[in-house]
């Protein structure tokens, strides 16, 4: 019977009877109306057979089927239907934040309170989730707890089952994240949350990020009384950190010679502007573990450069490691150190010195180079339309006339000499041994023909100054010399007895009497080249003294006064033999970088931030080489990955920058941060063992301001009525949640009007009216 039934009202999933199952109507009448229209429908069907001819009780026989006919079609009408009804509850979320990014490897968290100590905010973070795993795992069987690890965007944690907390050892994994956009993290958890009951958010972070949340994230967050509460992680007072910005080396240096490494320190953090940070900065062989020199450095501002210096006694490729040991707390140990390599080479610098007469300051400098163990020259005194006289430890018979003779010298050195002693030929192969082999020119201006008589020869573009700066004549009055910071950064003019004092004190002291130059030209400032460097000034008007130029891959030094023979009288050679040996290495050196080699790759700027251009170069040198003809250098670009992580590489094809073939480049846009190796793969370069090193960071590493941001956090939590929690409070974290749990009522219907009982129903009573109309014959 119950099967036939469900036939007749065409029912699929609900039975009559069934437990929940209930008749209702999509139009519901009130009671009061179905009296009503009952009582319409009887006297209606009444009225309508009341006047007609025929038995009374068939009348009303009829009239109670049409009356039962109207209520079928009204009943239908309403739209009867069977209904169940289930109610459930959708369970509110509870987002929880929790910082990842390679800020929380500082150590600036306290410990406790007995001993004082500080560990990572990591550690920190772990520590407080770990104490309060039981309360995780209570809150996560009540809401729906959504964990999600954020730096520069917000990401999944698996932290065991349903966001119990039970995976916290492994499920957080490693802070690596190289910046931190807390803003962006708060939208992308609010838009996993959307259209759900959301009953708070918890973050834990030190605050430290490049955007704060948005106006329209914390609106959404009021608007929906959505509380934020936020655990301040790492040190509430900002702890400075002192860094190694960079470690500069030459990449070739001579064995006994005093090479320089210029080291640039920075204070970051809160208060990096004010004075009092100090440490010492040390230069480590890292084969053997000595220190080859060690400086005490105080800051003064958020920067310091302190030039460190040492005479290498053994040949070969060297790793040398700077390190910065502060004397306070330091908030991150990553960055006080860096490595590098130098290649040394055990042979003498060679050095070609000519000038047009004897005078003192030629005579101390060709003693000094005579007796200098680490130099081999040969010194020539020549002047047009005389003898010449030559000594030195190299005769020469003639002046070279060849590239090849020329690459024989890593520095030459024209005093007071007429260009007329060379042909032009003999200036140009100088002046290309200069731009292409690196050798490196040191003049020593005079009063006869430098710089005057050079103006108008092949070697002008190596002058550091333009014909308009100086007339040759010297600045009327005693000057003393003073060095400039960009003498340091070479590591020139560092004559002291310690690092302490590199420049003697009395140098300057006009009272000496012996520390003045009695003689020096004047050259203007405004004259000097657009890359010109000044190395040291006058005590007059602050006239340049001594300049630098690059030129090409060479150096070009001036010295505007042969007058630094009378530094002699107080302390013997001492000072003269510095002042004028640290120029002749630092030539040495950059010349000695690029000879006996076949070719060379820079990388120029070596350290790049992300998205910046990078200048790819190769440079042939082997005229073998140049007659190849290559239409182009493949260079492969590989980036060192670390643990668990792959290399990544790149290639590049570099294109000839000029018709010669010597030199290819290309711009190549610097894509990952890491430190990235250039070699080229180009068949006839490959065997060369040709690299170039290059280190690309992010602009906005979070680790270079690596303080905490608490009160962004306590700012958050003000506005969205949260509250900043301390570890001990996070087992009160379930009553600082509201309760947003929804009950909804689930609603299954089957419709009654449009079924075939409803049909039969319908017919059955208009078919009876209408036969009993017929027996009676009212139709």
């Amino acid at each position: 019977m119950t099967d036939l039934l469900s036939r007749l009202l065409d029912l699929d999933t609900l039975r009559l009877g069934a437990a929940g199952v209930d008749i209702g109507f999509q139009r519901p009448i009130p009671a009061w109306a179905w009296i009503g229209l009952f009582g319409a429908a009887v006297l209606v069907s009444f009225w309508s057979y009341s006047r007609l001819t025929g038995s009374a009780w068939v009348r009303a026989v009829l009239a109670s089927l049409r009356a039962a006919l109207l209520l079928l079609l009204v009943l239908l009408i309403s739209g009867p239907q069977l209904v169940q009804r289930d109610e459930s509850v959708e369970r509110d979320w509870v987002l929880v934040l929790v910082d990842r990014s390679a800020s929380m490897t500082i150590a600036d968290a306290p410990a406790g309170e007995a001993t004082g100590a500080r560990v990572t905010r990591e550690s920190q973070v772990r520590r407080a989730l770990e104490s309060n795993r039981a309360m995780w795992s209570s809150l996560a069987k009540d809401r729906v707890v959504q964990w999600l690890g954020f730096d520069g965007g917000a990401f999944d944690l698996t932290l065991g089952n349903e966001g119990d907390g039970a995976g916290f050892e492994s499920g957080l994994g490693e802070p690596t994240g190289r910046r931190t956009s807390i803003g962006a993290a708060l939208d992308q958890a609010l838009a996993r949350a959307a259209a759900r009951p959301l009953a708070g958010v918890v973050i834990f972070s030190d605050g430290r990020s490049m955007t704060e949340p948005t106006r329209a994230a914390v609106r959404r967050l009021q608007a929906d009384r959505v509380p934020v509460h936020v655990m301040p992680l790492g040190s509430d007072v900002p702890i400075a950190d002192l860094a190694l910005r960079r470690a500069d080396a030459p990449r070739v240096a001579f064995v006994n010679d005093s090479t320089p490494v210029r080291v640039e320190l920075e204070r970051l953090g809160s208060g990096a502007g004010s004075a009092g940070a100090s440490g010492l900065v040390r230069l480590v062989d890292k084969a053997t573990g000595l220190t080859l020199d060690e400086r005490r450095v105080s800051f003064e501002g958020s920067t310091q450069t302190v030039t460190l210096t040492t005479r290498p006694d053994q040949t070969g490729v060297r790793t040398w490691s700077v390190e910065l040991i502060p004397d306070g707390p330091d908030l991150v140990a990553g960055n006080n150190q860096a490595e590098f390599s130098v290649e040394l080479v055990d042979r003498p610098m060679r050095v070609l010195y000519v000038d047009g007469y004897p005078r003192w300051e030629q005579r101390f400098l060709r003693n000094l180079l005579i007796r200098e163990k680490s130099v081999t020259c040969s010194t020539l005194i020549l002047a047009p339309e005389r003898r010449y006289m030559q000594e030195g430890d190299i005769e020469i018979d003639s002046i070279p006339d060849s590239p090849e003779r020329w690459a024989e010298y890593d520095a030459v050195i024209l005093g007071d000499v007429s260009p007329d002693v060379f042909s032009d030929e003999q200036l140009v192969q100088l002046r290309e041994h200069i731009a292409r082999r690196g050798g490196g020119l040191l003049w020593i201006g005079g009063a006869a023909s430098t710089p005057m008589s050079w103006f108008d020869s092949p070697l002008a573009d190596l002058l550091p100054f333009t014909k308009g700066a100086t007339d040759g004549g010297p600045i009327g009055e005693p000057v003393r010399l003073r060095p400039t910071p960009t003498a340091e950064r070479l590591g020139l003019l560092q004559l002291g007895e310690s690092a302490d004092e590199p420049w003697p004190a009395v140098l300057s002291d006009e009272s000496a009497g012996w520390s003045s130059l009695r003689w020096a030209q004047r050259i203007s400032r405004d004259g000097l080249k657009p890359t010109a460097e000044t190395l040291a000034t006058a005590d007059v008007e602050g006239l340049p003294l001594v300049l630098s130029m690059r030129y090409g891959a060479g150096r070009s030094l001036y010295v505007a006064t042969d007058e630094i023979w009378r530094w002699r009288y107080a302390r013997g050679e001492t000072l003269p033999e510095r002042f004028w040996l640290q120029m002749i290495r630092l030539l040495g050196r950059e010349s000695l970088a690029r000879s006996g080699r076949s070719a060379l790759i820079e990388v120029t700027p070596r350290r790049a931030d992300v998205d910046q251009p990078v200048r790819v170069a190769v440079e042939l040198l082997d005229q073998l080489l140049v007659e190849q003809r290559l239409a182009s250098v493949q260079v492969r670009l590989v980036k060192r990955g670390g643990e668990g992580s792959s290399a990544t590489t790149t290639e590049l094809t570099l294109r000839p920058e000029r018709e010669d073939g010597r030199v290819f480049s290309t711009v190549w846009l610097a894509s990952e941060a890491g430190t990235w190796t250039a070699e080229p793969i180009e068949p006839v370069l490959a065997n060369l063992q040709l690299s170039a090193e290059l280190i690309v960071t992010v602009p906005d590493d979070e680790l270079r301001s690596p303080e905490t941001n608490h009160g962004l956090l306590r700012a958050l939590a003000a506005e969205t009525e949260g509250s900043v929690l301390q570890a001990s409070d996070l087992a009160t974290l379930p009553d600082r949640i509201p309760n947003r749990k929804i009950r909804l009522l689930n609603e299954r219907t089957e419709t009654l009007w449009d079924t075939p009982l409803a049909l039969i129903l319908f017919l059955s009573l208009a078919t009876l009216e209408w036969v009993g109309r017929r027996v009676i014959r009212l139709l």
